[in-house]
């Protein structure tokens, strides 16, 4: 939109020049309060932005915003219960975040659950996303394999690969996030201990 407003502007610009059909004034102030408009538009859409700007009351708007989402779902409350029970078996027993390329698709296949179902169950029971679920048992896997002595000849990037992260900067802001402390400051808090 702004591209059209502006691109106008310019058109009626030229026009002045040719022509002499309007003031130079009007040419120079619509140009002028465009640019001022778009400027203050993009820092009203960067202010937005969530990932930048984020706050824990996402976590309420994301419940809330599941559970409209999934009005019309026909899962039922003691399936749901059945399902939950099944996912914590299997993440327990078969680690399946540990295989980088995890999907929910592949998931819910492998727990022979429908991918729609199994993604209610995840936001609204546990309150998160398919990716943050499965990235809180990927730190809880490096952080066991940091304190486990089998480990101290890893590298803290072995020890993520192996885990489950496919990227050291995916792992290294996944970690802080969830430990608020870098890999290595934690290794070396453990190592102290």
């Amino acid at each position: 939109m702004f591209g059209i407003i502006w691109t106008s502007l310019i058109i009626i610009t030229v026009i002045h020049h040719v022509f002499n059909l309007f003031s130079m004034g009007f040419c120079t102030d619509g140009l002028f309060l465009a640019l001022s408009v778009f400027v203050i538009l993009i820092g009203y859409f960067g202010l937005k932005q969530k990932i930048i700007f984020g706050s824990e009351y996402e976590q309420q708007a994301i419940s809330i915003e599941g559970k409209i989402k999934y009005s019309g779902s026909t899962l039922k409350e003691d399936e749901a219960v059945k399902y939950i029970k099944q996912l914590n078996q299997y993440i327990q027993l078969e680690k399946p975040y540990l295989n980088p390329g995890l999907t929910l698709t592949q998931l819910a296949s492998d727990l022979n659950i429908s991918p729609h179902h199994l993604s209610q169950i995840i936001n609204e029971h546990f309150n998160m996303n398919f990716f943050e679920y499965t990235n809180q048992f990927r730190v809880e896997e490096v952080k066991s394999r940091i304190n486990n002595p089998k480990f101290e000849s890893f590298s803290l990037l072995g020890i993520a690969l192996d885990s489950g992260f496919n990227s050291k900067s995916a792992f290294n802001r996944i970690f802080k996030k969830y430990t608020n402390q870098t890999p290595s400051q934690y290794r070396s808090g453990s190592t102290k201990k």
